[in-house]
């Protein structure tokens, strides 16, 4: 980009009466304010139809249908200005407040309003500072979205298969190019197409010659022109050019100018190169490098497989000589087959013959012990057992039951409850039958059985007498009270 385009400066206005025809617009009477202004704007619009104005932007304002409504100032006056969305869409930079701006438009007058406005159709910076800021502007906004990132940025491919170069066929850089990349791996195929690289359009074309070559199988792409002064390197400062090496499907190196020169491309691209040279450098290894290496590796790779080899050559021959002669070997085993047959068969009929030998001696007890006939024998044994039984019965039964019926005879005088209804008693202190007045003191309690109940009674008196009967023989005092 070289700067704002500059137009031939439109014809100064003539000047006269605007209103010389009046008496043919309303010969009546005065004006209405519809006439006035539209007699104005008749007047002045075609007159002002291109003008290029600049001033310090002010009051800035974006509606969100994308409209800019602004105002250009200076010292001694205001114009209200518009940009509307279409134009503003495709503005490289950011309109800011008291930017010093550069616009081209047509004056018009609003009715409704009673006020006139510049519809800019173009606008730039203007002063010494307008391409810095909208380099730094367009900087910004691409890093915003993460497009000089890193992360995002792919490794260059290790030996492409084809190499893509987009540049100017006739500038140096291209030969540069070429020569280191011929000098370092000769025969490597180059798909150049050709774009301007620098000049008013040459961003579009350079653009088109990196989606050309995607499109072309190419493994890198080389975006690439000798340097320049600053206006000779714009075209590669273009946002459009930056999006498409950011939305190219292979990795793009970018060598513009010289190492000091840092455009938006270099910035975007996968790598950078400091000049078309480096460029080569970057994208293509050496190829006598390449071979010597594989020479190196082949070497190495035969060594270790030789050695290799040769360590299985000895583990092979020592596991041979371990194995000795198979047919020795088959010998033994079978011998070792043969004796562990005859052990199995031993082994196996062994428990047979002393389980027989263990059972004849059973059959010939338990035919002795028959079942049957010892049930027989057992039953036998039982009838003779019920017929003593029965005898027995009958003699020892009966001779019991005569003595038994003499002893109760014999126990009948000593039975204490027939004596207790005779009228005797018994005493009993703390359960213990009492038969001596001599082993009890007064006051102690006792207990009386009679024939039928008991009671209890306390001991007033005692005597030692030898009479049990109270009131009897010597003296007769004394008795049991209760």
């Amino acid at each position: 980009m070289t700067g704002p385009r500059r137009r031939p400066p439109a014809p100064a206005p003539r000047t006269g009466d605007l209103f010389e025809d009046r008496a043919r617009v309303d010969p009546a009477g005065p004006l209405t304010v519809l006439q006035l202004t539209q007699a104005l704007k008749a007047a002045l619009e075609p007159r002002f139809a291109d003008v290029h104005v600049r001033g310090e932007v002010a009051n800035l304002r974006v509606q969100a249908s994308g409209h800019v409504y602004f105002t250009l100032k200076d010292q001694g006056a205001t114009l209200p200005c518009v940009l509307w969305a279409a134009q503003a869409r495709r503005l490289r930079f950011e309109l800011e407040e008291g930017l010093e701006l550069a616009a081209r438009g047509r004056v018009e007058i609003y009715p409704p309003h009673g006020k006139y406005q510049l519809v800019a159709s173009e606008v730039e910076p203007h002063g010494a500072g307008a391409l810095a800021l909208q380099l730094e502007q367009l900087k910004a906004r691409l890093a915003a979205e993460g497009l000089f990132a890193e992360a995002r940025k792919r490794p260059l491919p290790f030996l492409p298969r084809r190499i893509g170069v987009a540049t100017s066929t006739t500038t140096a850089a291209l030969g540069d190019f070429l020569r280191v990349l011929q000098a370092r791996f000769p025969g490597l195929p180059v798909l150049v197409a050709p774009c301007r690289v620098q000049g008013e359009g040459a961003a579009a074309t350079v653009v088109a010659a990196v989606v050309a070559l995607a499109r072309h199988g190419v493994d890198v792409i080389v975006v690439t022109r000798g340097g320049g002064s600053r206006e000779d390197l714009w075209t590669f400062n273009d946002e459009r050019l930056a999006r498409a090496i950011a939305a190219s499907p292979v990795p793009v190196v970018s060598a513009v100018g010289h190492e000091i020169d840092v455009t938006v491309a270099d910035l975007v691209a996968d790598a950078r190169a400091a000049t078309p040279t480096h460029a080569a450098q970057l994208v293509a290894p050496v190829r006598d490098d390449l071979v010597a290496g594989l020479a190196g590796l082949r070497g190495r790779l035969r060594r270790s497989m030789s050695s290799a080899v040769d360590g299985r050559r000895r583990d092979l021959r020592a596991l041979l000589a371990e194995l000795g002669d198979p047919t020795h070997l088959l010998s033994t085993q079978r011998h070792r087959l043969e004796d562990l047959l005859r052990r199995a068969e031993a082994g196996a009929l062994g428990p047979v013959e002393a389980g027989r030998t263990r059972l004849e001696p059973l059959r010939s007890r338990l035919s002795r012990t028959e079942p049957g006939a010892r049930l027989r024998r057992l039953r036998g044994r039982v009838e003779a057992a019920r017929r003593r039984l029965d005898g027995w019965q009958a003699v020892t039964f009966r001779r019991e039951s005569l003595r038994l019926a003499g002893l109760a005879a014999r126990l009948e005088p000593a039975n204490v409850a027939r004596l207790l209804k005779r009228g005797f008693a018994l005493a009993l202190q703390e359960g213990k039958l009492v038969t001596r007045s001599a082993a009890l003191r007064p006051g102690q309690a006792l207990r009386v059985a009679l024939g039928e109940g008991w009671l209890d009674t306390r001991v007033t008196a005692l005597d030692a007498g030898d009479d049990p009967v109270p009131g009897r023989g010597r003296g007769g005092a004394g008795g049991a009270a209760g």
